[in-house]
C-alpha cells in the first residue's frame, strides 16, 4: 500500500460544463477536451510540488 498523505488533504472536483450532452453528441472531441482538461490540472498541481493521489 502507498503511503498515505501528510499534512493537509484537499479534494479537488471539477466539472466540464455541458459535457454531458457533449459525451453523446461528439464522444470522440471529447476524449481529446478530458484529456486536456487532465493534463492542465496535473500541470497545475505539479508545478506547485503537490500531487495527484487518485483519479476518476
Amino acid at each position: 500500500m502507498a503511503d498515505r498523505p501528510r499534512g493537509t488533504v484537499t479534494f479537488l472536483f471539477t466539472d466540464i460544463e455541458g459535457s454531458t450532452r457533449r459525451w453523446e453528441e461528439e464522444p470522440d472531441a471529447m476524449v481529446v477536451a478530458l484529456a486536456a482538461h487532465d493534463e492542465v490540472l496535473r500541470s497545475a498541481i505539479e508545478e506547485r510540488r503537490l500531487a495527484v493521489q487518485a483519479h476518476r
